[in-house]
């Protein structure tokens, strides 16, 4: 005789929701986008790899998992603060004046040269001094 069939016992199944990994990968992936914000490509690549994650952990007729939603809103924010990071950056040295806007050409060169041993000139055909002088030229600065 059988245990289980003479008392009608049924197993509970436990019912793990497939989306869960994929919703974790999404939160890791969008927290490593705001963590490297300061790399440029990092947080462009984390961010959309993680939107990806979220939108495919929630399957068919489900809602978005709370990991996922999180995964989603911090990849945003970490897109956006890149974004708004090089924006700024772009704004502030081309706004700037034409004596400031050289400076910053002559600081690049020298850093340049002092990382890579060779003049930006030997490599772009020209320093960038001279792009910042063409900037600020077309600029009418």
């Amino acid at each position: 005789m059988d245990y289980n069939n003479s008392y009608n016992y049924k197993q509970q199944q436990i019912s793990r929701n497939p989306g869960i990994a994929m919703a974790t990968i999404s939160m890791i992936f969008g927290l490593g986008s705001i963590i490297t914000v300061f790399t440029v490509y990092l947080p462009l690549i984390l961010g959309s790899l993680s939107i990806l994650f979220a939108i495919l952990s929630k399957g068919y007729g489900r809602k978005l998992l709370t990991g996922a939603k999180i995964g989603i809103g911090t990849a945003i924010g970490g897109m956006a603060l890149v974004f708004t990071i090089t924006f700024s950056l772009v704004g502030l040295i081309l706004g700037s004046s034409r004596e400031a806007m050289l400076d910053f050409g002559q600081q690049m060169d020298q850093q340049f040269e002092d990382q890579t041993g060779v003049s930006p000139e030997d490599i772009l055909g020209e320093s960038y001094e001279d792009i910042m002088k063409q900037y600020a030229d077309l600029m009418g600065k």
